[in-house]
């Protein structure tokens, strides 16, 4: 029974890869027989359909919050590939089963950098005649994507899982790439005069971050994330503090 009801738990896992098209055809087929039979992979699926829609006509529309959730939390039982030997190391058999594992790790990666973390900087403000304008933000975009995508690239890249009042979020770190990448659905407002502020913390001296409100977010950090060894989140007057004054909302050692 127990063999079962984990069986059944990570085709259950495989929803979130189904309403991307990240499946290889063996497990698609095994899905799709699972889910004539499991009312609940069929509401997760139509809770996807929008947003998938709306992903393969082009258009940026932030993925709902439990798609989100669903495939960073699929990314953090990922384990990064590892680094490629050097020439003369001898050659190291690996499983199918671990061959296929990682592959689903690439493919999930991949997933993500498109339809999860971010959804890209939404084109708007600008009128049809306005090409300059369009160019600049089809440009910033891409940058954007070029970013993510060599985050999600890195060979050190972690994901680490946090809670910000019953909500999950997700920070994304690579040290080899200095670069760190928090992702929230549903963010809670924080309050009226007051937003969200990261933080680095370099030994027990915080260093001031990004400062933003609630919602659904996706924030770079701008400092040395090489040298930090945990990122924390706290809640501050507007316009952010320089020395937290108010109780840790979060944290997660990197």
């Amino acid at each position: 029974m127990n063999e079962q009801n984990q069986h059944f738990g990570e085709l259950h896992d495989l929803a979130p890869l189904y309403s991307v098209d990240a499946l290889e055809p063996d497990e698609r087929a095994a899905f799709e027989r699972h889910l004539a039979q499991c009312p609940r992979c069929r509401a997760e699926l139509a809770g996807y359909a929008d947003v998938t829609a709306e992903l393969a006509a082009g258009t940026a529309q932030a993925p709902p919050a439990a798609l989100r959730a669903s495939v960073l939390s699929a990314i953090a039982g990922t384990q990064p590939l590892p680094a490629r030997p050097p020439e003369a190391a001898p050659a190291v058999v690996v499983s199918l089963d671990e061959q296929r594992r990682r592959r689903r790790g690439q493919r999930l990666l991949a997933a993500a950098a498109a339809a999860v973390l971010l959804p890209g900087i939404a084109v708007a403000g600008w009128s049809l005649g306005a090409r300059s304008e369009q160019q600049q933000q089809e440009q910033l975009s891409a940058q954007e994507q070029d970013r993510e995508n060599r985050l999600l690239a890195a060979p050190d890249v972690t994901t680490h899982r946090v809670d910000v009042d019953g909500r999950p979020a997700t920070l994304v770190v690579s040290r080899e790439e200095d670069e760190a990448l928090f992702v929230a659905a549903g963010l809670p407002d924080p309050g009226e005069g007051r937003e969200y502020q990261l933080w680095l913390l370099e030994g027990d001296t915080p260093i001031p971050d990004t400062h933003f409100s609630g919602g659904d977010v996706g924030i770079w950090l701008g400092g040395d994330v090489a040298r930090a060894g945990a990122v924390a989140l706290t809640v501050e007057p507007a316009g952010g503090s320089t020395t937290p004054t108010f109780p840790l909302v979060a944290v997660a050692e990197i």
